[in-house]
């Protein structure tokens, strides 16, 4: 019995704790998390494809 009621203030901590966190996102938080993720596949992933594009372009003109 000591082990489930363990078990049950810990599930209420972090009910209470994810709550909390709930409370102090901003609505801003998804347009924020956008722009981060735009700036990340602009600034990496966009000179990586470009990086491959070229170097297939040089592969198919020396065949």
């Amino acid at each position: 019995m000591n082990n489930e009621e363990r078990i049950l203030e810990e599930l209420k901590e972090t009910n209470r704790l994810l709550k909390e966190q709930k409370e102090e996102v901003s609505p801003f938080q998804p347009v924020m998390d956008m722009i981060k993720h735009l700036f990340i596949g602009a600034l990496i992933v966009g000179p990586i494809l470009a990086i491959i594009i070229v170097l297939f372009q040089l592969i198919g003109h020396w065949i």
